[in-house]
């Protein structure tokens, strides 16, 4: 017994330079690959995922193969021309990582931008305008699917849902109101789910979590705004808008500055939020995160990201998570 306590004596400070050094590893910052495969939509759910990060000590590599208003079957449509012919320009539309000695940004195919790295996550989307239709997502995401995980064996991919548009939006000339597109969304996300055995990412979701409260409730229209009378520096009151809304821009014909309404992409709250959906499925921790762009105040930061955690922790993709942590 002595002998064995002494032996133990003698080890006991190599063991604590283990543990020590274990725990070291332990708190190093997991770095985390992530290509998204989608549109404009993707971007704003991407557009602060790089500050979140850094500002909690995290490491994250993000390559984005995205196209403004594309659909799947349009990403589809390129990587079958690429496979065709592999000097066909028509199968190499994304731009590629810069080149530090030419400042350039070579073209890249999606068969390419899977090899680029040996990524831990792939998202695909539908575009906007479609992502109610649960028909529209096939045959193309299948064989997107297919393709990924020919070309990216190791990744997981993942479904972004995404958002319904606001309120005043043109869609709901078809869809009667935003709660029946956000339904629709759901369902249509669900059923990519089930199909091919792929979590998704509830943006949509966080979106309108978000909206059931004052906070980020919009009310529309304005009564004190008259869009016939109103001049280049003259918005209505968009308070609680999660999306762009009314703009001030230039007419391509007339040159002239016009009124017009995006009410389909993110402002900073929106991208905020978005971000906040993504860093807590793919990081965790969200509360920990500090950073905050100018455009909110620290209070609407922290509600938002309370938001996105609330709503991935009640997400299948939230419930997958906590059963492997």
């Amino acid at each position: 017994m002595k002998q064995k306590f002494l032996i133990i004596r003698r080890l006991a400070p190599a063991m604590a330079v283990l543990l020590l050094a274990t725990a070291a590893w332990a708190a190093e910052p997991a770095e985390i690959k992530l290509l998204t495969v989608g549109n404009s939509f993707a971007d704003n759910s991407t557009r602060y995922l790089e500050d979140f990060a850094k500002s909690a000590g995290r490491k994250l590599r993000l390559y984005k193969a995205n196209l403004g208003a594309h659909s799947l079957q349009m990403h589809v449509g390129y990587l079958r021309a690429y496979d065709a012919n592999p000097e066909d320009p028509k199968g190499s539309p994304y731009t590629g990582v810069a080149n530090p000695a030419t400042d350039s940004k070579p073209k890249l195919s999606l068969r390419k931008a899977l090899e680029l790295e040996k990524w831990d996550y792939v998202t695909i989307q539908q575009v906007s305008t479609l992502s109610y239709q649960s028909a529209s997502f096939e045959p193309w995401a299948s064989e997107l699917i297919g393709y990924i995980h020919r070309y990216a064996p190791t990744a997981k991919v993942l479904g972004l849902e995404t958002w319904t548009h606001r309120e005043d939006s043109w869609m709901y000339q078809k869809l009667t109101t935003m709660e029946r597109m956000h339904a629709a969304i759901q369902k249509a996300y669900a059923e990519l789910s089930a199909r091919h055995g792929i979590e998704i990412l509830p943006v949509g979701d966080a979106f309108q979590a978000a909206r059931g409260t004052p906070e980020w409730k919009f009310q529309y229209p304005d009564p004190n705004f008259d869009r016939a009378t109103a001049k280049p520096d003259q918005l209505p009151e968009q308070k609680g808008s999660l999306n762009v809304g009314w703009k001030w821009e230039k007419d391509a014909t007339t040159k002239e500055m016009k009124l017009v309404n995006d009410p389909a992409h993110c402002n900073a709250a929106g991208q905020y939020l978005a971000t906040a959906v993504l860093y807590e499925a793919l990081f965790g921790g969200v509360d920990k995160v500090t950073f905050c762009p100018p455009q909110l105040t620290a209070e609407q930061a922290a509600s938002l990201r309370e938001i996105a955690r609330q709503t991935v922790a009640n997400s299948p993709i939230g419930k997958s998570i906590a059963s492997r942590r």
